[in-house]
């Protein structure tokens, strides 16, 4: 461990041991209302991709390691703040309990790192499915690059956090007896804090124009796009963070007192960081319980008034599309005229589509059309428009659909799978 030079050990008020003044309980409070939003939010984003859209992806396991590792960092800073002293001036706290605060101090900047890592690249390849296999492949390219730039600073900064002192032990030893060589962990820290901030702005603001060229209307664009826009609060988190890690430990001393807001500022960045990261993905849950919020639903809220229990959303990730189908009122006359409407989301954008009540599997007894007229439901699984439109689904009874991925050309039909 790096000591003070003697003369700021010297100038140092006499130790307060048994009742010191300290910051409070804001680390706890702070933990617990942030990561009780995250964790929330989180469950909400992996129900709806599991139970009503049926599309999880790596992205989703990708934020639940990013949950993990948040929780992990919330326990380790609320159980050194609250049992070992990190929310004191360093005078106050005892030489053995400032070994375990270093060890804890090394656990909380691990368990930052890989937090923010994991759940950036959440987003990252979320934004990587939206464009799908497209034309962009310019924004594929360059969230590709960014998530590999994500993951390897993390990971170099991890290694080099864990290695800084040979031995590993020397870093938390007050006085080590062996001999020993340490790197400056204040530099190191603070030049992580520094790539944070450029990996946070990149995130953020990577893709915001491909939410823009997406074939949306305009209102939900803006809406999007103010929900990437929300990681501005965590840059200044970031930023607030990176302050106090200069003042505690490039200039300052007295590095629990001085570092007690980096607790603070990390726990509100990395909360805010998985919520943006899931709040996209919300968009089918809140279509399918607050339908009059989403422009893009207003011509199914009558069908919601009257849906059944058997009602289900569907859901993809691939590239949107402009088109809107709507059921129409025909049926065959050898099939129940029951209908009950199914939403296909694909993110950003919804429709509806009319199945027959009594048929329970995807791609059988379907009737879409793009008018009034009446077509005759295929008995193979598929849907066909009188626009070159075919609509494929699984024909597994306990499958989920997964959702449509396009390709399109001006003179091909496009397939949703």
């Amino acid at each position: 461990m790096k000591l003070p030079p003697a003369a700021i050990v010297n100038s140092w008020p006499t130790p307060n041991y048994i009742d010191p003044p300290t910051r409070g309980h804001g680390v706890v409070i702070v933990n617990v209302v942030c990561f009780s939003l995250a964790f929330l939010v989180v469950s909400l984003r992996l129900y709806t991709r599991l139970r009503i859209t049926c599309s999880a992806g790596i992205d989703d396991v990708l934020i639940i390691i990013g949950l993990i590792f948040a929780i992990a960092m919330a326990a380790v800073t609320s159980i050194a703040t609250e049992h070992w002293g990190m929310n004191r001036h360093i005078w106050d706290i005892e030489l053995l309990r400032l070994v375990t605060v270093q060890k804890l101090n090394l656990c909380f900047q691990i368990m930052f790192s890989l937090s923010s890592c994991f759940t950036k690249i959440s987003l990252l390849w979320f934004c990587r499915r939206l464009i799908g296999k497209g034309s962009f492949v310019l924004y594929n390219w360059a969230f590709i690059l960014s998530m590999v730039f994500v993951g390897l600073s993390s990971f170099l900064f991890t290694i080099i956090s864990i290695f800084q002192c040979s031995p590993v032990r020397a870093y938390w030893q007050i006085n080590p007896t062996e001999s020993y060589h340490c790197m400056n962990d204040g530099a190191i820290v603070f030049s992580a804090s520094v790539i944070n901030i450029f990996t946070d702005f990149l995130v953020t603001t990577l893709p915001m124009p491909l939410i823009w060229s997406l074939k949306l209307p305009a209102r939900q664009r803006l809406a999007v796009i103010s929900i990437f826009a929300l990681g501005a609060v965590v840059n200044v988190a970031g930023s607030v963070r990176t302050v106090y890690v200069w003042k505690s430990m490039m200039t300052g001393y007295d590095a629990t007192w001085l570092g007690w807001p980096v607790l603070i500022a990390a726990a509100v960045e990395i909360s805010l960081g998985l919520i943006c990261s899931s709040a996209p993905a919300l968009r089918p849950l809140i279509a399918a319980f607050l339908p009059r919020l989403l422009s893009s639903t207003r011509n199914i809220t009558s069908s919601y008034n009257q849906r059944t229990r058997s009602h289900k959303l569907w859901h993809s990730t691939s590239r949107s599309r402009t088109s809107r189908l709507v059921a129409d009122d025909l049926h065959q006359p050898s099939y129940n005229s029951d209908r009950f409407e199914i939403m296909r989301t694909v993110e950003m954008e919804s429709w509806t589509e009319s199945r027959l009540a009594n048929h329970d599997k995807m791609g059988h007894g379907y009737d879409i059309t793009s008018d009034n007229h009446s077509r005759p439901v295929t008995p193979a699984g598929s849907i066909e428009t009188k626009k070159s439109i075919s609509y494929t689904s699984p024909t597994s009874a306990d499958s989920c659909a997964s959702g449509p991925s396009d390709t399109h050309s001006p003179s091909d039909d496009r397939r949703l799978h």
